[in-house]
């Protein structure tokens, strides 16, 4: 197979998340890109895109990608969870809360929000709620994996004392 061009989109998003997950960010930005010029509602190279920019501090651009994400899919935490982690990096906490605060409120059990949550407020010197959303998110994660372990039928008790 001398001729490697890539054709679909499918093909070229297919590349660019195997670039992404082998942190070859740059590339996997180029073919999301390709990606997003034939299909500019693509849920998928958005989301990853916006990843890749974050993940080398192009918080603007990852900024851009989210919100045109949260435009066409209101209702995910993950993508306001994401934004507000934007906004974290470009030091603006009020707009960090405002969209953590509502993938909090559109997914009460996602606890990567309450992670990034913890965050916001420990940079605004609320060490309370800082303690609180931490513990809430440990919690969940040990209550998901405790319903995955269960699910693959690995029980198991915690002990409350």
């Amino acid at each position: 197979m001398a001729n490697k061009k890539v054709e679909t989109t499918e093909d070229i998003l297919l590349s660019a998340k195997e670039a992404l997950v082998q942190k070859r960010t740059e590339e996997s930005i180029a073919l999301f890109t390709e990606v997003l010029k034939r299909d500019p509602d693509n849920m998928v190279a958005l989301f990853s895109r916006g990843t890749a920019y974050y993940t080398i501090k192009e918080y603007q651009k990852a900024l851009q990608d989210f919100t045109k994400g949260i435009d066409l899919k209101p209702d995910s935490a993950r993508l306001y969870c994401s934004r507000g982690n934007a906004w974290l990096g470009l030091q603006q906490n009020d707009s960090a809360l405002q969209d953590l605060n509502k993938a909090v409120e559109l997914d009460p059990h996602y606890p990567t929000a309450y992670f990034s949550r913890s965050e916001v407020f420990e940079r605004m010197s609320e060490t309370e709620q800082a303690d609180a959303d931490r513990e809430t998110a440990m919690r969940l994660q040990r209550q998901m994996s405790q319903a995955y372990l269960e699910s693959q039928g690995i029980e198991f008790e915690y002990s409350l004392g």
